[in-house]
C-alpha cells in the first residue's frame, strides 16, 4: 500500500512540475537598414562608437538591462532580402540561392520557389506544443509568409508578398500614400500585434515576428514627434564646413531619430502588454535589423560608415553585416554583454531548442543552437554549426561581388571581380584597416578552401552565372516591352482615334526609351564584369562614360551619339 501512495504522489508531482513548465513566447522585433551604432544602447562597452548620442531607444535599452546585447551579431547578407529570406530558413544565402535584392540567380535556380523548406513558424508548429504564429510588417519578397507556416499575416494583397512599397502606400495598384498618422505603418503594425498578444498571450505559446518598414527610405514619422526632434536638432552648435556638416546631419537626422523612437515606442508597448499578462519573463524577445545602415555619413572617399566599422548597405563589409542584436527572456542574465558571434541564421535551431522540441530539426539548417550562448554568455562554449563559419556569399551583379566569412576572430574577403583577397582579425580590428593576407598565407588558403568548398557544395552561386542571369533577364524585358507595344499599337489602330499619329509616335518613343534603359544595363553588365573596386559598383562611371542614365534618360547627347552608333 505505501508502494502504491508513493508511486501516486510522485507522478501526480511530476504531472505538476511538467504542467507548470510552460512553453515560452518567441517575439522577433526585426527593424530595416537600422545600423549597429544607431541605438542608444552601446553595443560594445569598450567601444564608444556602438552607439548613437542623439538618436534614444529607450526600450531597447530596457530590454538590454533586461537581457543581453552581442557586440558580434550579424545579418546573413548586407541587403534585405537575402537577409529576411535567411534568418526564416536558418540557412546561409548561398544555401537559400537569395544573395542579394532582385537576385536574377535565384529565379533559375530555384524555379520552384520555397514552399518546401522548413521556417521558424513551421518548425515551431511541428514541435506539437499548441504554437501559433504570427508575421506582421515587410515579408520576404519571394512568397507570401501564409504559404510557409504563418497563421496570421497582414499581407492583404492578391498575389505580391508586403515588400519595401507597402511601407510607403496603401496598395501596389492605386499607390495611394499611407495616412500622415500611419508613417512607414509603425500604428499599424503596433496596433495589429497587440491585437495578436490580447487574443493569445498566456492562452497558447506563439512566434510573432514583427518586420517594421522604418527605418528604410523614404523617411517618414509623424508630425508632432518630427517637430520635438527637430527643435532638438536646431538647438545643436553645428560645424560651418560643407562635409563636417553631411557628416553632423547624418548622425542626428530629426526624421530618422523621429521613426526610431516610435517603431522604439512600439518595443516599449509589447513588453507592457505582456508584462500585463504576466508573460514577459516567459518570452524570448529578439531586437535586430536586416542589415547595416544605409542612412550614414561618408568618408572623404565617399564611403559610408557606421559608427567606427567600415562601410554600410550592400556591402559585406563589417558596416553592412554587424547589426545591433538584444535578447532578453527565461535563463538569460540581465545587464550582459556577449561577445561571441552569432548570426541570424542561428535563431531557428536556437528556437527549436529553447522550445525544447522534439520534432527533428529541419534539414539543411547551417545554423547553430544559441541556448547555451543566451545562458552563459561569454562563458558558453563555441556554437556548432554546420556551416564552416560565418558565410557571406554576395556574388552580386550590381555591387562589388564579394564572398567572404568569418571564423574565429578572423574573416575573409575575395572580390570575385579582381580576385583581391583580404584578411582582417575582426576582433581586433573591427575598422578592417589592417589587412593580413600577406602576411597570413597559410590562414589565407585554409579560408579561401573552406569557403569555394562550402559555396560549391550548396550551389551558392558564381558571379558569372549572376553576370549571365542578369543579361538573360534583360532580354525577358526587352520582349516583354516588345509584345506589350505590339498589343498597344494592334489596339490603337483599331480604335483610330483623332490624334492616331501622335499617340503611336508617343507609344513608339516610350518603348524606345525602354530599350534604351536596357541597353544602358547591359552595358553595365559589360563594364562592372572587369570592375575590380571593393567599394562601388560600375553603374556611375558607365552612365558618366555613356551620357545616358540607366532610366533611358540622355544626359550628354554628344557621349550618347557615340555610344549608339557603336
Amino acid at each position: 500500500m505505501k508502494k502504491l501512495l508513493f508511486f501516486f504522489v510522485s507522478c501526480l508531482v511530476s504531472f505538476c512540475v511538467f504542467a507548470d513548465k510552460k512553453s515560452p513566447n518567441f517575439i522577433i522585433f526585426y527593424m530595416d537598414d537600422l545600423g549597429w551604432a544607431q541605438t542608444s544602447v552601446k553595443m560594445m562597452d569598450e567601444e564608444p562608437l556602438s552607439r548613437s548620442t542623439f538618436y534614444e531607444t529607450p526600450n531597447v535599452e530596457r530590454l538590454a538591462k533586461r537581457g543581453m546585447k552581442f557586440s558580434n551579431a550579424y545579418s546573413p547578407t548586407p541587403t534585405c532580402t537575402g537577409s529576411r529570406v535567411s534568418i526564416q530558413f536558418g540557412q546561409t544565402s548561398a544555401r537559400t540561392q537569395y544573395r542579394f535584392v532582385h537576385d536574377v540567380l535565384s529565379k533559375k535556380q530555384r524555379p520552384n520557389g520555397y514552399r518546401d523548406e522548413i521556417t521558424i513558424a513551421s518548425m515551431l508548429k511541428q514541435a506539437k506544443q499548441n504554437y501559433i504564429t504570427a508575421h506582421y510588417g515587410k515579408g520576404i519578397g519571394v512568397d507570401k509568409l501564409e504559404n510557409l507556416g504563418y497563421d496570421v499575416t497582414d499581407e492583404y494583397e492578391e498575389i505580391a508578398p508586403n515588400g519595401n512599397l507597402h511601407g510607403d502606400y496603401i496598395g501596389l495598384k492605386n499607390k495611394k500614400k499611407l495616412p500622415k498618422d500611419d508613417p512607414k505603418r509603425i500604428y499599424s503594425l503596433t496596433n495589429e500585434s497587440l491585437k495578436f498578444l490580447d487574443k493569445h498571450a498566456g492562452k497558447r505559446p506563439f512566434f510573432m515576428m514583427i518586420s517594421h518598414y522604418a527605418v528604410h527610405g523614404p523617411h517618414a514619422a509623424s508630425e508632432d514627434i518630427l517637430k520635438k526632434w527637430q527643435d532638438r536638432y536646431d538647438k545643436l552648435d553645428k560645424p560651418t564646413d560643407k562635409r563636417d556638416l553631411d557628416r553632423f546631419y547624418r548622425e542626428r537626422s530629426p526624421l530618422f531619430a523621429s521613426m526610431i523612437e516610435e517603431s522604439d515606442t512600439h518595443l516599449g508597448k509589447l513588453m507592457d502588454f505582456l508584462a500585463e499578462r504576466g508573460e514577459l519573463e516567459n518570452t524570448y524577445i529578439i531586437y535586430t535589423s536586416d542589415n547595416g545602415a544605409e542612412w550614414a555619413p561618408r568618408n572623404k572617399k565617399r564611403q559610408r560608415y557606421n559608427g567606427p566599422l567600415t562601410q554600410g548597405k550592400y556591402f559585406p563589409f563589417e558596416g553592412g553585416v554587424r547589426v545591433p542584436f538584444v535578447v532578453a527572456g527565461p535563463g538569460i542574465p540581465g545587464e550582459t554583454q556577449c561577445d561571441i558571434p552569432v548570426i541570424q541564421w542561428d535563431i531557428l535551431p536556437t528556437f527549436h531548442d529553447l522550445a525544447n522540441s522534439t520534432a527533428p530539426m529541419p534539414p539543411n539548417v547551417d545554423g547553430g543552437s544559441l541556448k547555451e550562448v543566451f545562458f552563459k554568455g561569454n562563458k558558453a562554449a563555441d556554437v556548432k554549426r554546420v556551416a564552416p563559419g560565418l558565410v557571406f556569399h554576395f556574388p552580386s551583379y550590381y555591387q562589388p561581388p564579394l564572398s567572404c566569412i568569418r571564423v574565429g576572430d578572423f574573416k575573409f574577403m575575395r572580390n570575385m571581380n579582381s580576385g583581391e583577397i583580404r584578411l582582417y582579425n575582426v576582433k581586433e580590428d573591427y575598422r578592417e584597416e589592417n589587412d593580413l593576407s600577406k602576411e597570413m598565407p597559410e590562414k589565407i588558403a585554409q579560408l579561401d578552401k573552406l569557403l569555394r568548398d562550402y559555396v560549391q557544395s550548396v550551389d551558392g552561386g558564381e558571379v558569372e552565372d549572376v553576370y549571365q542571369a542578369a543579361l538573360d533577364t534583360f532580354d525577358g524585358f526587352e520582349k516583354s516591352h516588345r509584345k506589350a507595344y505590339e498589343t498597344k499599337r494592334s489596339k490603337l489602330i483599331k480604335s483610330n482615334p483623332t490624334d492616331l499619329d501622335a499617340q503611336l509616335v508617343k507609344l513608339r518613343e516610350d518603348l524606345d526609351k525602354k530599350l534604351l534603359a536596357i541597353k544602358v544595363k547591359r552595358e553595365m553588365i559589360k563594364d562592372q564584369r572587369n570592375y575590380g573596386d571593393w567599394h562601388s559598383g560600375a553603374a556611375v562611371s558607365t552612365m558618366k562614360r555613356i551620357g545616358i542614365k540607366k532610366s533611358g534618360d540622355i544626359t550628354d547627347p554628344e557621349k550618347a551619339k557615340v555610344f549608339l552608333n557603336q
